[in-house]
């Protein structure tokens, strides 16, 4: 298999969740969790530290980009409101920007167009798309066509805890087509460049 695939959002990074990436033709790997012992790193693999911010105002997210090494780590915001959603857009701290099935009223236009305009890609996790109600597979749909008619970027994160919940992007590619009438192609830049682009940048940096 063609290895070639980037995991922006894995849980816990184990030795064997990581094995298991490899097989599924994964080359990076953003960990929010890294259980690995000294000198086990896998050939082959790269693996980053990623941090998730749950901000609901400006000045609390403030303090806590403050506190993380941005240059190292992937830097992942999930806005609890429009305000927090339009202010992370433009600080260059932040790589991504999460939307979940709780906060997805704070993307409209307005939010797309001011990611399109800073470059941002929207974060995105498989198993809401996958396993989520018909009600807010329904909403998901609506945000991601209007984020394909204004053109921002966006990155799939599998969300692994453990080697029972990876899926084959091969089979999240086809879902996203079924289920969400995404191009194959716009599927496929969300699981390889894209988020190999934002890995890669921080590896420089370790």
């Amino acid at each position: 298999m063609e290895r070639f695939f980037a995991d922006i959002h894995a849980v816990t990074c184990s030795r064997e969740v990581l094995q298991l990436h490899y097989k599924l033709g994964y080359t990076h790997v953003a960990c929010l969790e890294r259980r690995l012992e000294r000198g086990s790193d896998l050939v082959g693999i790269s693996v980053v530290n990623k941090v998730v911010i749950n901000a609901s105002s400006v000045s609390d997210l403030k303090i806590d980009l403050g506190r993380i090494e941005y240059k190292s780590t992937i830097v992942t915001v999930h806005p609890e409101t429009t305000e927090v959603a339009r202010w992370c857009t433009h600080d260059s701290r932040v790589d991504t920007i999460l939307l979940t099935p709780r906060n997805i009223q704070v993307f409209d236009k307005g939010q797309f167009n001011v990611m399109k305009y800073y470059d941002k890609p929207l974060e995105v996790l498989v198993p809401h798309l996958l396993y989520s109600s018909s009600d807010v597979k329904s909403q998901f749909y609506r945000k991601l066509n209007m984020l394909l008619r204004w053109k921002v970027g966006f990155v799939l994160g599998t969300y692994t805890k453990g080697p029972f919940d990876l899926v084959h992007p091969v089979v999240v590619v086809k879902a996203m087509k079924t289920l969400y009438d995404l191009p194959e192609r716009a599927t496929i830049l969300a699981l390889t460049n894209t988020p190999r682009q934002l890995i890669d940048r921080k590896r420089v940096n370790l």
